[in-house]
Protein backbone atom coordinates (compact mmCIF):
# COMPACT_ATOMS: atom_id res chain seq x y z
CA UNK A 1 0.00 0.00 0.00
CA UNK A 2 2.86 2.37 0.60
CA UNK A 3 4.19 1.86 -2.63
CA UNK A 4 0.52 2.75 -4.29
CA UNK A 5 0.79 6.20 -1.95
CA UNK A 6 4.20 6.71 -3.61
CA UNK A 7 2.61 6.18 -7.04
CA UNK A 8 -0.39 8.34 -6.29
CA UNK A 9 1.37 11.10 -5.39
CA UNK A 10 3.98 10.88 -8.42
CA UNK A 11 0.83 10.62 -10.52
CA UNK A 12 -0.27 13.83 -8.54
CA UNK A 13 3.11 15.55 -9.08
CA UNK A 14 3.52 15.70 -12.84
CA UNK A 15 0.12 16.60 -13.26
CA UNK A 16 0.64 19.68 -11.24
CA UNK A 17 3.66 20.37 -13.45
CA UNK A 18 1.87 19.92 -16.06
CA UNK A 19 -0.67 22.49 -15.01
CA UNK A 20 2.35 25.24 -14.72
CA UNK A 21 2.25 24.89 -18.57
CA UNK A 22 1.04 27.40 -21.32
CA UNK A 23 -2.08 25.00 -21.78
CA UNK A 24 -5.41 25.79 -23.83
CA UNK A 25 -8.38 26.15 -21.92
CA UNK A 26 -9.69 22.25 -22.61
CA UNK A 27 -6.69 20.61 -21.41
CA UNK A 28 -6.57 22.97 -18.57
CA UNK A 29 -10.15 21.88 -17.36
CA UNK A 30 -9.24 17.95 -18.30
CA UNK A 31 -5.50 18.26 -16.30
CA UNK A 32 -8.22 19.63 -13.11
CA UNK A 33 -10.41 17.32 -12.84
CA UNK A 34 -7.60 14.74 -13.00
CA UNK A 35 -5.61 16.37 -10.59
CA UNK A 36 -9.27 16.40 -8.10
CA UNK A 37 -9.78 12.87 -8.66
CA UNK A 38 -6.13 11.86 -8.11
CA UNK A 39 -6.16 14.01 -4.84
CA UNK A 40 -9.00 11.92 -3.72
CA UNK A 41 -7.60 8.86 -4.68
CA UNK A 42 -4.36 9.98 -2.79
CA UNK A 43 -6.05 10.67 0.22
CA UNK A 44 -7.58 7.31 0.19
CA UNK A 45 -4.31 5.70 0.34
CA UNK A 46 -2.57 7.93 2.48
CA UNK A 47 -5.81 7.07 4.89
CA UNK A 48 -5.58 3.11 4.52
CA UNK A 49 -1.65 3.58 5.25
CA UNK A 50 -2.29 5.13 7.99
CA UNK A 51 -4.78 3.39 9.57
CA UNK A 52 -2.91 -0.47 8.15
CA UNK A 53 -5.78 -1.36 5.98
CA UNK A 54 -4.19 -4.65 4.43
CA UNK A 55 -7.50 -6.80 3.44
CA UNK A 56 -10.14 -5.74 1.03
CA UNK A 57 -12.64 -7.36 3.96
CA UNK A 58 -11.82 -4.06 5.80
CA UNK A 59 -14.68 -1.71 6.46
CA UNK A 60 -12.53 1.31 5.47
CA UNK A 61 -11.98 -0.55 2.11
CA UNK A 62 -15.82 -1.81 1.34
CA UNK A 63 -16.88 1.83 2.31
CA UNK A 64 -15.02 2.70 -0.94
CA UNK A 65 -17.20 0.82 -3.08
CA UNK A 66 -20.31 1.95 -5.55
CA UNK A 67 -23.19 0.29 -5.58
CA UNK A 68 -25.22 0.30 -8.51
CA UNK A 69 -28.14 -1.56 -10.05
CA UNK A 70 -27.86 -3.22 -13.27
CA UNK A 71 -31.30 -3.49 -14.99
CA UNK A 72 -30.06 -5.51 -17.51
CA UNK A 73 -29.12 -8.11 -14.96
CA UNK A 74 -31.18 -7.34 -12.42
CA UNK A 75 -29.33 -7.40 -9.73
CA UNK A 76 -26.46 -5.29 -8.45
CA UNK A 77 -23.48 -4.19 -9.52
CA UNK A 78 -20.20 -3.45 -6.73
CA UNK A 79 -17.45 -1.54 -7.66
Amino acid sequence: MKNELKKETDDLNTLISLMRTDLDSKMRKCINTLIVLDVHARDIVADFVRDSVMSTKEFAWEKQLRFYWDLKKDDIEIR
